[in-house]
């Protein structure tokens, strides 16, 4: 999924062989559990936003181990795909996060830009010029499909069957973002004559995408929308098995710079999503079940803050503890008490964060360059 505005994003990933084992974080588009081996953990950190090299650090000798190049990792947290232009062609590459190692590549004629992956890494589709779509088998490594739209379309996902491709159809307007979401059956090659939308919702929705996550199982994709007309934040929950949108209002009437403080996480077992904003202070819980907000908690609002958007968040493998930040200093909720503490400060702008081994510490990487370690029962820096 491509945002048009950088996201920061991080992961905890245990290096070696992918396997059925869990750690916590992955990259944009997504939080949460990651299936990985147990073991010593990677801080992993896209420090130019969403899209950019992704940065791997570890965290015990504070350097940086490896990097992958610029791309979008996959939602179950095992695949990173990037997409190179060289003169005349784009050369599409899939590497193991866990390792960072290249596990194939292919040549597409033309220079694309990489707008979509399906959640296991197989299938990703390549733009140009907002009409031309082509969609590539990177695992058997052939162009799967070829299509050309009429209108203004961005690629939001692909499905994990590579059946279906998910767009966002953007309109005309006087004034604000309007847009549908649209359905393209690969399978027959065509696209879907009605636009997709929730009951009693309307077929055209105002807002601008902000951010967005992937749940790793390939069902949902999550996307955070700001109506800077009315000062609105929600968030567009895409069911991908059933084709189905619905929007779920957040705490709201705040200005615009606050909305953007919002940042998302998914719970390990998928079935809630945390929307937290510091600028607020606000605490929004969604059960993804019935798509509606569970629980909503207030704190103080944070005073200090860095960069142009909150981060994705890190929770605990339990589920228990979530810390999110607006991109300086951290805070941390208690998803048993719907209590938040904080800030822990960090002396400056973090560019990612996350868990570490056995959710014991809580590692944040500076702007500047420097790791820092906190506690993460009591917050305290190490």
């Amino acid at each position: 999924m491509r945002r048009r505005v950088p996201l920061l994003a991080l992961m905890l990933l245990a290096a070696g062989t992918a396997s059925s084992g869990h750690s916590n974080g992955c990259p944009e588009p997504c939080s949460g559990q990651v299936s990985s081996p147990a073991g010593a953990q990677l801080l992993y950190v896209q420090p130019k936003g969403a899209g950019g090299v992704v940065d791997v650090y570890d965290p015990q000798s504070r350097r940086r181990v490896f990097s992958l190049p610029p791309g979008i990792s996959t939602a179950d947290g095992f695949w990173h795909v990037s997409a190179l232009n060289r003169r005349a062609s784009t050369v599409v590459s899939r590497y193991l996060l866990s390792t960072g190692s290249l596990e194939g590549s292919m040549v597409v004629d033309g220079r694309w830009r990489l707008e979509g992956v399906s959640p296991d890494g197989q299938y990703a589709a390549l733009v140009r010029r907002r009409t031309e779509v082509v969609v590539v088998d990177v695992v058997r490594a052939r162009v799967a499909h070829r299509l050309r739209l009429h209108g203004a379309f961005e690629v939001e996902t692909v499905s994990q069957d590579g059946k279906r491709l998910f767009l966002i159809e953007h309109l005309r307007a006087v004034q604000g973002s309007r847009y549908r979401v649209r359905l393209f059956d690969l399978s027959r090659s065509e696209l879907v004559s009605k636009p997709l939308r929730g009951p009693g919702e309307p077929s055209v929705m105002a807002g601008l995408a902000w951010s967005g996550i992937g749940s790793p199982d390939g069902r949902w994709l999550l996307t955070l929308y700001l109506n800077t007309g009315r000062n609105l934040a929600f968030v567009h929950a895409l069911d991908l098995e059933r084709s189905s949108p619905l929007c779920i209002f957040l705490p709201s009437g705040r200005s615009f710079g606050a909305l953007k403080r919002y940042g998302l996480t998914l719970s390990p077992d998928g079935s809630r999503l945390f929307a937290t904003n510091p600028a607020i202070g606000a605490v929004a819980e969604i059960d993804l079940a019935t798509r509606k907000v569970a629980r909503t908690v207030r704190f103080p609002a944070a005073v200090r803050a860095a960069g142009t958007r909150s981060l994705t968040g890190t929770i605990s493998r339990n589920g228990r503890t979530l810390y999110f930040s607006p991109g300086r200093d951290l805070w941390a909720y208690d998803a048993a008490y719907g209590v938040v503490r904080g800030p822990y400060r960090t002396g400056g702008a973090v560019a990612g964060f996350g868990f570490g081994a056995g959710d014991r510490r809580v590692h944040a990487l500076r702007a500047d360059g420097r790791l820092l370690s906190f506690d993460a029962a009591t917050g305290r820096r190490l």
